[in-house]
């Protein structure tokens, strides 16, 4: 972590506390190249790049599959983002392509890891006339998010919105209580006609053994990862239609043909359609 993050300017039983165990967001963020990390977090990603030798690539290509999906939604009118799951600024981020298609846009990202909300103004500075809201809450408690502030101040549920899960619902476990499915439905549900959900997930369909290995490396050191199979992954998107290519790995985007077999995850983006089957 640079000398001169914020963090380290709060109190060092706070920092000796995120210290102690690594976070996805944190080591995303040393995959993708950042700064925001710690000794935990850089340590924990090269035990489990060990595990799966391409797990840098399969990052930075769920990112640009991220970022290429909310410029094609921006350009085609959409000037609202939830992003869920948000992890650390780490440029371009989402909000960074839509405010540059959309100076006026708004978007509140979420994310439940303290540190991504102490580097919120570097995620929000400069966005003006955009509004940017940055809201530290679990994905899993829909009707505190829906309910919160910063989502009623910023986003018109009247309006298209981008509901943005990159590489966070493969940290949720199903639960009898609460389905995954039944969780991203109530987001679901409240977005307005032409509203687009995206969404990468972990799975062990394309690499198999490699990403299962990862993935209970993951687990062990207390950052759950449930892999789910291409059907699981698909049930979330049930009610949208999937724009092209449909529901798949993240290097079809890149145009590597035929995908290979370093993927780890898919990625699918999908439009709600009125009554009528039109998205807008």
């Amino acid at each position: 972590m640079r000398p001169d993050h914020p963090m380290l300017l709060h109190s060092s039983g706070a920092v000796a506390e995120l210290q102690s165990r690594p976070s996805s967001a944190r080591m995303q963020n040393y995959l993708l190249g950042g700064r925001d990390n710690y000794i935990v977090d850089r340590d924990e990603a090269l035990r489990a790049a060990d595990r799966i030798p391409f797990l840098e690539s399969a990052v930075r290509h769920e990112r640009l599959y991220v970022l290429r999906m909310v410029q094609a939604l921006a350009v085609a009118g959409i000037r609202q983002l939830v992003d869920f799951g948000c992890g650390l600024p780490h440029a371009p981020t989402p909000v960074d392509v839509l405010t540059r298609i959309h100076p006026a846009a708004r978007a509140v990202c979420i994310d439940n890891d303290v540190l991504v909300h102490t580097c919120a103004d570097e995620m929000m500075g400069g966005k003006a006339p955009a509004v940017v809201e940055s809201l530290c809450a679990d994905v899993r408690d829909p009707e505190s998010i829906l309910a919160s502030r910063e989502i009623l101040e910023t986003i018109n549920w009247r309006e298209p919105v981008i509901l943005l899960f990159g590489s966070v619902l493969h940290h949720i476990e199903d639960a009898a209580a609460q389905p995954l499915t039944v969780l991203v439905d109530q987001y679901k549900h409240v977005a307005a006609t032409g509203s687009a959900l995206v969404i990468t997930h972990a799975s062990a369909d394309v690499s198999g053994k490699p990403v299962r290995r990862f993935a209970k490396t993951m687990t062990t050191a207390g950052c759950p990862v449930h892999l789910r199979t291409k059907e699981q992954i698909a049930r979330l998107f049930d009610g949208w239609q999937l724009t092209a290519p449909g529901l798949t790995a993240p290097q079809t985007l890149a145009l590597e043909y035929p995908v290979p077999p370093q993927a780890a995850s898919y990625a699918g983006t999908a439009r709600k359609e009125s009554a009528h089957g039109r998205a807008v």
